[in-house]
């Protein structure tokens, strides 16, 4: 053996006692530790935005009332103006686990007689009538969500 790896050997040895001692122990011992735990899977659950839109009623009013939900009843559209429990910081309104809703009667709409200005400006003041009572319209793509969660919208005819 020459001479260069038997001084390494040596100083491997010396190190090794050195770790021995009682407080490189206590080190030696903190560092499995800390590597241990380091090494601990973390479990963090993270929903999606999918999945909390599923269990919540929150939603936006629609942008237009070319959107809004409007039911089919026997005296003409009527919209739907859903009455939200609060309205949040982010401008989105929570319906609450059972939103309530009333119809939007009047000015009354006639599809047969109305032309279609007619029927927008009339629309429009519906709209207007379920601010008035604190409502808001919302769209068919958030109705069909929260019709699926609730039953409130059961007996709904939507056109």
């Amino acid at each position: 053996m020459d001479k260069d790896k038997s001084v390494e050997q040596t100083n491997h040895s010396e190190s090794a006692q050195k770790m021995c001692k009682p407080s490189s122990v206590k080190k030696q011992k903190r560092r499995m530790l800390l590597k241990g735990t380091a090494a601990l899977p973390v479990v963090m659950t993270l929903y999606s935005g999918a999945a909390l839109a599923r269990t919540s009623n929150i939603t936006g009013e629609a942008a237009s009332v070319t959107e809004a939900v409007f039911v089919n009843t026997g005296n003409g559209p009527q919209l739907l103006c859903v009455l939200p429990k609060e309205k949040l910081d982010s401008g989105a309104y929570d319906l609450g686990e059972t939103p309530g809703y009333t119809l939007i009667t009047n000015p009354p709409i006639n599809p047969l007689t109305d032309d279609p200005a007619t029927i927008l400006v009339k629309k429009n003041a519906q709209l207007e009538n379920c601010h008035l009572l604190g409502g808001i319209m919302i769209s068919g793509a958030a109705f069909t969500s929260i019709a699926a969660k609730t039953s409130v919208f059961d007996n709904l005819m939507i056109l």
